[in-house]
């Protein structure tokens, strides 16, 4: 699928998080001159790329994620343990395959591995917007019992959470 902006420039650098974990962010800049952010745990940097693109997406026309896929269904959403199916939205699939799955089945719950901040805002985004009873499976305890949907502008994450965001310097166009 081609990107929900006309971009300008991606870049992508990797931040060794205050966990441990080591993330991909990536940078999406539009041809208008909007940033939008994205992440990715694994080693690959599409998924970041493209959450990126959403993020400019939403970002650009002042919206929340959610907006641009019909709208919000649920002010809030439950966080819970991990155990039985999950969905992972980092495993290499792009936000239309995770509302598409979602919307085979009547229940589902996205999985947030690192329960990472950026996990659960980005798994909130994506829960805002689907139908049936959806959850966000964390491992081991959740650190919240359930998380309000942001209206905010994109994704709705505050990226300079990690100390090490605020350091990255991105190229310019």
């Amino acid at each position: 699928m081609p990107a929900p902006v006309s971009i300008a420039h991606v870049h992508v650098h990797a931040l060794r998080l205050a966990s441990g974990a080591e993330a991909l962010i990536a940078r999406v800049l539009t041809v208008e001159g909007v940033a939008g952010f994205g992440f990715s745990f694994g080693t690959e940097a599409f998924p970041a790329r493209d959450m990126a693109a959403w993020d400019a997406a939403a970002r650009s026309r002042g919206a929340p994620l959610y907006a641009l896929f019909g709208g919000k269904t649920r002010s809030s959403v439950e966080v819970t343990r991990r155990e039985g199916n999950t969905i992972d939205p980092f495993d290499n699939v792009l936000l239309e395959e995770v509302r598409e799955r979602a919307s085979m089945a009547n229940a589902c719950a996205l999985l947030a591995p690192n329960s990472h901040p950026w996990e659960l805002a980005y798994c909130v985004a994506l829960a805002a917007t689907l139908q049936g009873e959806v959850r966000i499976a964390a491992h081991g305890d959740p650190p919240v019992q359930s998380i309000d949907v942001a209206d905010d502008a994109g994704i709705g994450i505050c990226w300079p959470v990690e100390a090490g965001f605020s350091a990255l310097r991105w190229l310019s166009v």
